[in-house]
């Protein structure tokens, strides 16, 4: 009887006929999940790991295609924290008000305000929301280093 590697294993249980790679197995926190030495790791993190090396430990494995199941080694780099806080698609989800990432709404108009190193970089007042919106973008554009989602924001 062949014995079966991890590798095998794992990747019998991706579904490899798109563009993402989706992992179709056990899930927690969104995000696939493989046993592999007598613990859980995350799929999307083992996947890197197999095809680039050990991922120091002050780095983050980013979703480039923002599908958090995507297991597909071309669509995942290696971040910093802040790197990965800034690819992200949408508000925050404490956001209600307005649905656009660094806009809220305060009665009748539109305030910008966008989070870059510890600090909120405030970007004015306006009367609409795509007005809003565009000044967030361009404020985004100018200090984010992987802000990818800039035209999906």
């Amino acid at each position: 009887m062949t014995k079966v590697t991890a590798e095998e294993r794992f990747w019998a249980k991706v579904d490899q006929t798109g563009d993402c790679w989706i992992w179709k197995s056990a899930i927690a926190n969104g995000y696939g999940v493989f046993s592999l030495g007598g613990s859980n790791k995350q799929a999307h993190r083992v996947s890197w790991t197999w095809a680039n090396g050990e991922l120091p430990s002050s780095l983050k494995v980013d979703h480039i295609c923002f599908n958090k199941l995507c297991v597909r080694p071309a669509h995942l780099r290696a971040v910093t924290h802040k790197q990965n806080l800034e690819h992200r698609r949408g508000p925050n989800s404490n956001n209600k008000s307005s649905r656009v990432r660094g806009v809220r709404r305060s009665g009748k108009y539109f305030s910008v305000t966008v989070g870059h190193n510890g600090k909120r970089i405030y970007g004015g007042t306006f009367d609409t929301l795509e007005e809003a919106a565009e000044q967030a973008a361009a404020i985004r554009a100018e200090l984010f280093t992987h802000d990818d989602a800039q035209l999906v924001s």
